[in-house]
């Protein structure tokens, strides 16, 4: 449990780390390199959906339907969306892996909301998790009604019956068994038409405090990166040369997917770093409030090409986790958050210039050097954090001091009005903490 109230349910973030560094060489490299190259290492941390649903209720995120049928096809029904990161083969992949059959043995029918049953959509990196928890219970469910039939009709407990190769046979004698086929028409004609649900709602966030439903999630993944990054300290201009990139996706359900979708994580974190910019201008006159956008085309806005993208080398650390399907977490965005301050990294390495703001130009890299040689530290962006008004303060005590998730009001509202003891100073926390005790039990 983390101080903040989130709960973790596995971390392979060490993993990470080591598989990064070495792969890339930074203990033998990492500050030894010329001017001009320099590495740059980073972590990141993501959600796999979030705890609380877009529509705050109670209902769950995500529900699949399974049919089969005497012909041993199943047919799948989720509303999930697959949107080209492979949420489609996953769904099916943990059903065939339930029920030990093919893929060519299932027929998915998704997003459609005239057939499907309601899923939250897909976006915050939560379809593996929420959805593929909802198919394993559902093929779960279909796995335990056609195990008691063909249990009956072979004369084996079910429980002893195993599901592998399109068949279903006894664990303690292979040869004794039937064909898949023969096991859902045994189950039809024993049970009647097979129907078969599964829904997810994620656990209940263990913070009670008003916020504590920013942050929570089911399960969260792990990344490092470290990138090699060449700078021209005459012009700023850089170049990210190799890319290394861990992630602890839990359980890897399909490498190849996976492996795409860390690189594709890697593309758009270095677009981020690199040259993506949301940049406006005032509509004349200069006191309009009108705002349009600078760079309105992609034509303006810029984003990598596959002649900027440097070489990658993804690893995939499996860690997995006990609320993820097989153990499976996100790998959707997760993978791109440490490749931005990697970069950042990497060229203060290169040229000990540091850039505080993306996208990373070429100026910015100069004009911190020029502010290096003026007041000796080589720094350009932001010089304080903006003055916001986040509202009165609340008091949560952590895990680790004891709390129960909640806030403390009128614990925190005598603090600052000055609790003080017998001495006219601020009380200790364990005497504030008695006080909260007795403001409870009044």
């Amino acid at each position: 449990m983390t101080a903040n109230w989130l709960r973790i349910g596995s971390m392979g973030l060490r993993e990470c780390i080591e598989a990064v560094v070495a792969g890339s060489g930074w203990r033998e490299r990492y500050g030894r390199l010329p001017v001009g190259r320099g590495l740059g290492l980073a972590c990141g941390s993501y959600l796999c959906g979030a705890g609380l649903p877009i529509y705050w209720n109670h209902m769950p995120q995500s529900g699949v339907q399974l049919r089969i049928d005497r012909s041993g096809c199943v047919a799948v029904f989720c509303g999930a969306a697959e949107i080209g990161q492979g949420s489609d083969s996953v769904l099916a992949a943990i059903v065939a892996e339930v029920l030990g059959v093919e893929l060519a043995d299932l027929r998915l029918c998704v997003a459609d909301t005239d057939l499907t049953p309601v899923d939250l959509g897909s976006y915050s990196s939560r379809v593996t998790l929420m959805a593929g928890n909802a198919a394993q219970q559902a093929a779960d469910r279909a796995r335990e009604v056609i195990a008691a039939a063909v249990g009956e009709q072979l004369e084996v407990p079910a429980g002893r019956l195993v599901f592998a190769e399109r068949r279903v046979f006894d664990a303690a004698d292979p040869d004794r068994g039937m064909d898949w086929v023969d096991a859902c028409i045994a189950a039809e004609a024993r049970h009647g038409t097979l129907g078969f649900v599964g829904s997810y709602t994620p656990p209940r966030s263990p913070g009670k405090y008003r916020g504590a439903g920013v942050g929570p999630s089911p399960a969260y993944s792990y990344s490092a990166c470290v990138i090699e990054t060449e700078v021209d300290p005459e012009t700023g201009i850089y170049r990210p040369l190799h890319v290394w990139l861990a992630h602890d996706v839990g359980r890897s359900i399909n490498p190849v997917l996976v492996l795409g979708q860390i690189e594709g994580g890697v593309y758009m974190g270095l677009g981020e770093a690199m040259m993506e910019e949301q940049a406006f201008r005032r509509l004349p006159p200069k006191r309009s409030r009108a705002l349009v956008h600078k760079m309105p085309s992609f034509l303006e806005y810029k984003s990598p090409s596959a002649h900027d993208m440097p070489p990658v080398t993804s690893y995939i650390i499996e860690n997995p986790d006990p609320e993820g399907p097989y153990g499976a977490k996100e790998v959707g965005q997760g993978p791109l958050l440490p490749v931005v301050p990697a970069l950042a990294n990497s060229i203060f390495d290169a040229v000990g210039a540091r850039v505080d703001q993306v996208p990373i130009h070429p100026h910015m890299i100069l004009a911190a050097l020029r502010n290096g040689q003026r007041t000796g530290t080589a720094r350009f962006g932001p010089a304080a954090f903006p003055d916001v008004d986040f509202g009165e303060t609340m008091v949560v005590p952590t895990p680790a001091e004891g709390g129960d998730g909640k806030a403390i009001t009128e614990y925190k509202q005598k603090l600052r009005g000055g609790m003080r003891g017998a001495t006219g100073t601020m009380t200790t926390r364990e005497e504030a903490l008695e006080s909260k005790k007795d403001l409870t039990t009044r």
